[in-house]
């Protein structure tokens, strides 16, 4: 989910009213309140008419952070660095930049340097280190709780520090230590909406979703302009989307969070950075006609950043205009750093290699294939959408050896929520991929690898599902294929006993349901006996299949021959 909105150090919450306001207070309002290009605006304007205020650029860096752009920022805290030496802050930003830049030792010893020296009563400091692991690409909510525990042992007044705290522990899944300081700091301010507004994330959080929203909204009818509360509607409300049990909760749950998205937008501003942040909460809500929409002026204003492909690519690619995603998307990868590549990219452009590979060419769509690979390695939880797109070549391109690629993929990754069925369609789709081919192009090392591959996958099936019928009788199938042809070992027997045995288990019902499939199922055994000079056991099998379909032209004609032969050999060992 879209990374949240960072706290540095705001303490009131509610929005700058005054157009010309130009205090550091009021820079920090517009911070809290997310309104980031008026706070740009109005520190920009400090750093210049109060340009030996180590503070002002200070806070001009973290705007810079939070629009992910940590190499202004790193220049700005340079800057403050040189205007204000004795001021620590801005070597803490410095270290703020290193986390972002995933240097953690660095960051480490930047920290240490701005609190060595530190006096009785600073504070600002560690509170501000502790937020800032807090926030960092990869957060350590641990040491963060180290410092801020630091700074309240020297200021237990100030609310966020409490706030702070209850960030930490809601990343340590501490729901009640952090409803705790979520609390304290509101007690401590009043006016501190957000700390209001994380209690209710922390319902949300217990899959509380209509108290939550209710929550939320009693905020947001008490401090209509602070964006914040839009934000986290929109997030809950996409949030409860992904536990719907049908499309039409999940689309409608999905539309209200993005209504709420463009609140939050209309009470912030709309500044390339937060339309962006828009575009991504789109792209998880699965909204992508106004993606498209915002994709598209995205790249009027501002055709610099690559982020944009992205939405062009992911839009184009959900509205079946598939080489203009390849389009946008390539240049995406052509322009844009690999630290800041996420996986849904390479799952795009896989699945855009796989539209246009078509039938003939392989090299492409096998391209497509080791980029979805790359993809599911990256975040395992994108196996859950490649269900479908096996379905597809399965079902209805049926390129079955084609699906078994796609279908493998999930079927390999034990966390996938089709784990179990996806290698069930692995098995299938190995089966028919040599069963529909002609018989004298069958047999290479390709169809051996994968009929292989696919009595591997009932294999698993039958271990998860013991009482999964088909799946014996699929593997049977496997093996019959796998198995010698002239001299048959029997490969396929047991697996076509135990689906016979399960059948006849559930009772006769289940029988008469499955009564093609136990014919065909005795007809194999029959035939394997009896090419392995067991004839009465032949015999015994071919009656079975007469039980089930008395009129059964061929089980009588091939009893009659046994019975025949069997006289035949009788009469004459008599002789």
């Amino acid at each position: 989910m879209m990374k949240k909105a960072m706290i540095w150090g705001i303490s009131l919450a509610f929005v700058v009213t005054g157009v010309q306001a130009q205090s550091l207070d009021d820079a920090k309002k517009a911070i809290d309140a997310e309104q980031y290009a008026r706070a740009k605006g109005m520190l920009e304007t400090l750093v210049k008419n109060k340009s030996k205020d180590g503070e002002n650029y200070f806070y001009l860096g973290l705007v810079h952070i939070y629009n992910d752009h940590p190499d202004s920022a790193s220049t700005v805290f340079e800057q403050g660095l040189a205007a204000d030496p004795k001021n620590n802050l801005n070597k803490v930003g410095q270290g703020i930049v290193d986390l972002h830049n995933d240097d953690k030792n660095a960051a480490a010893t930047k920290f240490a340097e701005a609190t060595a020296k530190l006096k009785r009563r600073d504070y600002l400091e560690l509170y501000h280190i502790g937020r800032a692991y807090i926030d960092a690409p990869e957060p350590d909510y641990q040491k963060a709780i180290e410092y801020l525990d630091q700074a309240k042992a020297k200021n237990a007044e100030d609310p966020l520090i409490s706030l702070a705290l209850g960030d930490a522990y809601f990343g340590l899944s501490n729901a009640s230590m952090a409803f705790k300081n979520y609390r304290d700091a509101a007690v401590l301010d009043n006016t501190l909406i957000r700390a209001r507004v994380q209690m209710q994330v922390i319902t949300r959080g217990s899959h509380a979703w209509q108290e939550a929203i209710d929550g939320l909204k009693q905020i947001a009818e008490e401090a209509p302009d602070y964006a914040p509360t839009y934000r986290e509607l929109a997030e809950t409300y996409h949030a409860w989307a992904n536990t719907a049990t049908t499309i039409e909760d999940y689309n409608a749950r999905n539309k209200q969070g993005v209504e709420y998205y463009k609140q939050y937008m209309d009470k912030t501003d709309y500044s390339v950075e937060s339309r962006i942040r828009y575009a991504d909460f789109l792209v998880y809500a699965k909204d992508y006609d106004e993606l498209q929409v915002q994709a598209a002026e995205l790249a009027k204003l501002e055709d610099v950043n690559p982020k944009i492909l992205r939405y062009l690519g992911y839009s184009a690619y959900e509205k079946g205009q598939y080489q203009e995603a390849k389009d946008a998307l390539d240049r995406m990868f052509a322009r844009m750093e690999a630290d800041r590549i996420i996986p849904r990219d390479y799952l795009h452009l896989g699945l855009v290699d796989l539209k246009l590979a078509g039938p003939q060419d392989e090299a492409l769509f096998n391209e497509g294939i080791e980029l979805l690979k790359k993809a599911v390695k990256a975040d395992s939880s994108i196996a859950d959408d490649l269900h479908d797109v096996g379905t597809e070549f399965f079902t209805e391109k049926k390129q079955y050896a084609r699906a078994l690629k796609i279908f493998d993929i999930p079927a390999s990754t034990p966390t996938s929520r089709n784990y179990i069925y996806d290698n069930y369609y692995v098995g299938l789709a190995g089966y028919y991929a040599v069963a529909t081919k002609p018989a004298d192009q069958r047999g290479g090392p390709e169809d051996q690898a994968m009929l292989r591959r696919a009595d591997t996958a009932f294999g698993l099936v039958i271990e998860k599902a013991p009482n999964t019928k088909d799946a014996y009788l699929n593997r049977a199938n496997v093996n019959k294929f796998l198995d010698d042809q002239e001299n048959p070992k029997g490969l396929a027997l047991p697996y076509l006993e135990k689906f016979i045995e399960l059948v006849k288990a559930d009772g006769e019902a289940e029988v008469q349901k499955n009564k093609t499939k136990l014919v065909d199922a005795y007809s194999t055994l029959a035939v394997t006996h009896v090419k392995q000079g067991e004839y009465q056991k032949g015999r015994e099998l071919l009656s079975e299949i007469l039980k089930l379909d008395p009129e059964n032209a061929w089980a009588k004609q091939t009893l009659q021959f046994l019975e025949q032969e069997s006289a035949a050999s009788t009469g004459s060992s008599g002789r």
